[in-house]
């Protein structure tokens, strides 16, 4: 009897823990999700990276440094993000927008992977360069 609390116990616990889980997507799945509305792309590199080889059209800008030492900014940013679309994240290999991606995931927010900016190029996807729109978009 005492074995079968415990467990229980721990089921519960379980299942109060658990997030949504992160999903990996393609530059050209992430396209139609933003054509239609039902998708906001966040990069996640440095400013100095996007400076140096542009960013996705329409994606918004969130530097993962900022992320990672949770700056009051990040929860500023967090509040305007939608949580009726998936936010799918990308960087320059896929390793931190991967950290973002559970972070988010642990905050509600359906969230994917797409990976690596060059992922994006090689699809032959829009790019804005720097001087396109000015300095990158955090709304």
């Amino acid at each position: 009897m005492r074995i079968r609390n415990i467990f229980v116990i721990a089921l519960l616990l379980l299942g109060c823990t658990r997030t949504t889980p992160v999903s990996t997507v393609s530059p050209r799945e992430v396209d139609g999700l933003l054509r239609n509305d039902f998708a906001v792309l966040l990069d996640v590199r440095e400013e100095s990276e996007i400076k140096a080889e542009g960013m996705a059209d329409r994606a918004l800008w969130f530097p993962s440094s900022k992320i990672e030492a949770n700056d009051p900014s990040w929860r500023e940013f967090l509040g305007k993000l939608p949580r009726d679309k998936q936010i799918v994240i990308y960087c320059r290999s896929g390793r931190r927008s991967g950290l973002a991606a559970d972070k988010l995931a642990k905050e509600g927010f359906r969230v994917s992977n797409m990976g690596a900016f060059q992922d994006w190029v090689k699809a032959g996807l829009p790019v804005k360069k720097n001087g396109d729109q000015g300095a990158p978009d955090r709304r």
